[in-house]
């Protein structure tokens, strides 16, 4: 790999995780984007003055470059849009506080992309003494519905037909749970690379319960499966 631009001072934005060192030169090298390396793992970022805004032009550009990213190395744990450290020291102090993580992390996304399943029907209906109160049982109440939100994202009898269905393929899964709508929870699931194409004929084939109807997204880089900085 050719010599590196010289460490910003200044604020720098981060797009993803990739073990290092790399070898050659990387098509994602073109233009702003350079290496930032603390040992075995190693940050790719763009000097940034500010955080961007967000709207569709801006993530569809930032999701063009992670893309660019994945396609030239074999694992990659992109950063949460609009994501900024103090500068390179910085990226390197994470870097280095989370590297079992991290290399955990990538040995996860090896070779693999992520698919976003949505499912959609009537919500649950939250447990009595879940609301917030005043005073001072607000930070016991607070704490006990999150504890009860975790047993409820462990238990997805909703989900069940279609992890039957995907076991095959689908190597690792984190789901979010909504229930205050017709979003009834996320799927992100992550496949061999290449097998999307399998994917979606499985889930169209599978037949949920009445009352459910599923959407999918993807192949997508694996964002759901990244670190949070």
């Amino acid at each position: 790999m050719k010599r590196h631009r010289q460490a910003s001072a200044g604020p720098v934005y981060v797009y993803a995780v990739v073990r290092a060192p790399l070898g050659g030169r990387s098509p994602w090298q073109k233009g702003k984007l350079r290496l930032v390396r603390e040992r075995s793992t190693a940050a790719i970022v763009a000097d940034c003055r500010r955080r961007p805004a967000i709207t569709p032009g801006v993530l569809r550009a930032h999701d063009t470059v992670v893309r660019r990213i994945a396609r030239s190395v074999g694992a990659v744990l992109p950063v949460r849009f609009g994501t900024l450290a103090d500068g390179d020291r910085s990226v390197r102090d994470l870097l280095r506080a989370r590297r079992s993580r991290l290399l955990a992390a990538l040995r996860q996304v090896e070779q693999r992309e992520q698919m976003t399943v949505r499912l959609f029907g009537r919500p649950r209906k939250q447990p009595r003494g879940l609301g917030v109160g005043g005073g001072k049982r607000r930070g016991t109440a607070y704490l006990m519905q999150r504890a009860t939100a975790r047993g409820l994202a462990a238990d997805d009898p909703e989900l069940e037909p279609l992890q039957i269905a995907l076991r095959a393929l689908v190597t690792a899964e984190r789901i979010v749970r909504h229930d205050a709508g017709p979003l009834l929870l996320t799927a992100y699931h992550l496949i061999p690379r290449g097998t999307a194409a399998a994917y979606r004929p499985l889930l169209r084939r599978h037949r949920l319960p009445e009352g459910l109807r599923a959407s999918v997204s993807g192949p997508w880089p694996p964002y759901a499966f990244g670190p949070e900085f």
